[in-house]
């Protein structure tokens, strides 16, 4: 569950590249000892520039580099992703909140939410949140892609994509690839109480699912969740698609290159895309990398800076850029629109004295709190046991109610007791405890996710300067459908912690606890503790048309009024999958280097994948 606090040598400004990652000459061949320039990109034109080093432009920057005619730079504001805390599962924790490898954002103060702000976390280094995430692997269902209602995006178009991205270590399986570069396998953790989990859901009426990505049946049922792992190692889209390119003459990668505008020119016959302004260090120089002739600019932000950045560019909505001083270059409303993620909240019980041991913390730490030699020596010759797995690798897939046509919640099981119902302040209580010469106490907990949510927030300015974060408006609940996912999966996850065999290792129910016993007791706890399950999309939405609220064209991912500029990273989702959203981001990445390339166009297929 966690390797331990974190302890991080802060330099003097964030976002500024450590000494130790400087650049080198080998072989007449400009390569770096850890694959990454600490340094401005110089005075060379490139053919793309990607903005971001994250999950899709990792994917970009391998595939058009790839024939070393393209010159391709990669623009990232953090260090590179080759931190042990990455590496390792069980890491993930760490991250959360990271001083140099997080972007440290919260939402704007939520009423709704009993005036709260809501800590989203946001991976920054090369791979981003691909590298800080919980690993898991689900592409939803097809009737997500279906219901996006875009042509050449249904589930048959996109099927084919997540398949070729796929390298899944137990095939090649129906609806599973083996030749691609997106790794994937089952979890190599296992926990007696994974199987007991299993029982008490299928006494509940829960069906077994073996395949939770396999689209010739239903979403629903408990089972494992795939996971984005390499032999127990996470494999996030730095280490499988931009480490293996990286001696490639034609590939540049600056890391602490935050980027500040994407320089657009407005002429006679429209806007152009120029290059992008960047910047080493929030109050240094500012540099401008420079796109060749028909060169294009490649947002890879994510959903929070990529419209962030474009509004900076003058590209949203008038009214706002106009408020800011912001010369308008592409008057598009949908910019930082339709702001979707998974709102997620926890059920957690302690466990009964004489079964406290079989918790996954209890296999990683002792009395005390420090980790177990045992554990490390499994993972370092095994790359096995409770270090190889982010905690969460088990679950379900549920239908809160009857009149649904596919499940809207996401059950994560984790065989350990949540300190805290914030997933983030379970790890600061659990400092407090190491401190103290405290054990972690053992337990379960069900993390509840809302993952086909219906609310909408909204990216905004607070300012024109670009280290100012932007206004993030998460709006939870605007929509009432996703309270009552989470209300009716508190209630379910309580009906499966009741069941045996399950219910003879708990003792108390922590979290919400016993008084929460009405729905508007649940209600009320949902409200104060409900966090992001960091699956941030579409608020740069593809479509036919900006008339519709749409940003970039679905045909080619460029963004409408302006030549030179594409998005192409989560932000372009129209609807929120029912699934981990990195799969997603993947295969548009994959679609978009292909169409660059040449070697495929986005077009329409004949009909959606029977299911």
């Amino acid at each position: 569950m966690m390797l331990g606090p974190k302890t991080v040598t802060r330099g003097a400004t964030k976002g500024a590249a450590p000494r130790s990652m400087a650049a080198r000459r080998v072989g007449g061949a400009r390569r770096l000892s850890v694959r990454a320039a600490a340094g401005p990109a110089g005075s060379e034109k490139f053919d793309y520039v990607l903005v971001g080093g994250g999950t899709a432009s990792c994917v970009l920057a391998n595939k058009l580099s790839a024939d070393g005619n393209k010159k391709v730079l990669v623009l990232e504001a953090g260090p590179t992703g080759d931190a042990m805390e990455v590496a390792v599962p069980a890491g993930i924790t760490r991250l959360f909140a990271h001083p140099v490898m997080d972007w440290g954002m919260s939402s704007l103060t939520q009423k709704q939410l009993v005036a709260r702000e809501i800590y989203l976390a946001r991976g920054r280094m090369l791979g981003g949140s691909s590298g800080s995430n919980a690993t898991l692997y689900h592409r939803g269902s097809a009737a997500d892609y279906d219901a996006w209602g875009l042509e050449g995006w249904s589930s048959k178009d996109v099927l084919d994509w997540f398949v070729k991205a796929e390298c899944y270590a137990d095939g090649p399986k129906p609806y599973h690839g083996t030749g691609g570069s997106m790794n994937t396998e089952q979890p190599r953790y296992e926990n007696v109480l994974h199987d007991e989990f299993f029982k008490a859901a299928a006494a509940t009426g829960l069906p077994a699912n073996p395949d939770f990505n396999d689209w010739s049946h239903p979403q629903d049922g408990f089972g494992e969740f795939q996971v984005s792992q390499k032999k127990g190692q996470r494999a996030d889209t730095y280490r499988t698609y931009l480490k293996p390119a990286m001696a490639r003459g034609n590939l540049k990668v600056v890391i602490g290159a935050r980027a500040t505008k994407v320089n657009i020119e407005k002429g006679s016959s429209g806007a152009r895309t120029t290059g992008v302004e960047y910047a080493m260090q929030q109050f240094g120089d500012r540099f401008t990398a420079e796109l060749a002739p028909g060169g294009e600019v490649l947002m890879c932000s994510g959903a929070v800076h990529t419209p962030h950045l474009l509004m900076l560019s003058g590209v949203g909505p008038a009214a706002t850029l106009k408020e800011h001083g912001i010369d308008v270059v592409s008057d598009l409303s949908g910019v930082g629109q339709n702001l979707q993620d998974h709102p997620a909240a926890v059920l957690a019980a302690r466990a009964k004295p004489e079964f406290e041991k079989l918790s996954v913390t209890s296999e990683v730490y002792d009395d005390k709190c420090n980790i177990k030699l045992g554990a490390v020596a499994q993972y370092l010759f095994q790359r096995r046991g409770p270090l190889a797995t982010t905690g969460c690798d088990h679950g379900a897939f549920v239908r809160t109610s009857s009149s649904l046509s596919q499940p809207d919640l996401q059950m994560r099981f984790v065989p350990g007791c949540a300190l805290d119902p914030d997933g983030v302040k379970s790890y600061i209580v659990f400092g407090e405890l190491k401190k103290q010469g405290r054990a972690w106490p053992g337990g379960i907990t069900l993390q509840l996710l809302a993952i086909r949510a219906k609310s909408k927030g909204s990216i905004g300015l607070k300012a024109a300067d670009p280290f100012i974060n932007p206004a993030i408006n998460i709006n939870y609940f605007s929509d009432p459908a996703d309270l009552a996912t989470l209300v009716n999966a508190v209630k379910m996850a309580r009906k499966i912690a009741a069941q045996e065999p399950l219910k003879k290792y708990l003792q108390e129910e922590t979290f919400p606890g016993e008084r929460a016993s009405s729905d508007k007791d649940l209600e009320e706890y949902i409200r104060r503790t409900v966090h992001s399950g960091n699956a941030l999309v579409g608020t740069a939405a593809m479509g036919a048309s900006p008339a519709a609220g749409a940003v970039v064209s679905s045909a080619d991912l460029k963004v409408f009024g302006v030549e030179g500029l594409r998005v192409v990273d989560a932000s372009v989702l129209p609807r929120i999958p029912g699934g981990q959203t990195g799969a997603a981001t993947v295969m548009v990445a994959e679609r978009a280097a292909a169409l660059l390339r040449g070697q495929a166009t986005i077009a329409p297929s004949r009909q959606p994948v029977a299911v």
